[in-house]
């Protein structure tokens, strides 16, 4: 047994392991996590960005489309005007229904998903480090 091959951090031969706790240097901790960190891009970045800035939006948007309804629900309670659930209903079905079923359903979804992809890669270098990055800004 050669004695080199063993040091005193115990994932010395993994490159992704960390630093030595007595090594605190900058440098070395980026040369070390420089595998990992060669894996980012621009692209990923950008994905990540663009998730945390969809949430954000669809949060106001659900908060403004909450508002919207208790505020319509006051109005109808108070006897002021009369709302036509049923037909909201079907206006708004005819409307996100893309394949012409009748109803939204998962292949509606799917359809809308992929022109999202479609719009938020076009002219990305790195379509796969976008999606990454988004789905890691979804999940933050």
């Amino acid at each position: 047994m050669a004695l080199g091959l063993f040091s005193s951090n115990p994932n010395s031969g993994d490159p992704y392991a960390p630093p030595s706790p007595n090594n605190n240097d900058p440098s070395s901790i980026l040369s070390q996590y420089r595998p990992l960190i060669q894996q980012f891009s621009l692209s990923s970045l950008l994905g990540y960005c663009s998730a945390v800035s969809a949430k954000r939006i669809g949060k106001t948007l659900a908060f403004i489309g909450g508002l919207a309804f208790v505020s319509l629900q006051a109005l109808v309670h108070q006897g002021y005007i009369s709302v036509d659930w049923k037909k909201i209903e079907q206006s708004v079905k005819e409307a996100v229904d893309t394949d012409d079923d009748g109803e939204f359903t998962e292949k509606d979804v799917q359809r809308y998903w992929e022109r999202v992809k479609v719009f938020l890669t076009e002219n990305i270098p790195d379509a796969s480090g976008f999606g990454v990055g988004f789905m890691l800004g979804l999940k933050s």
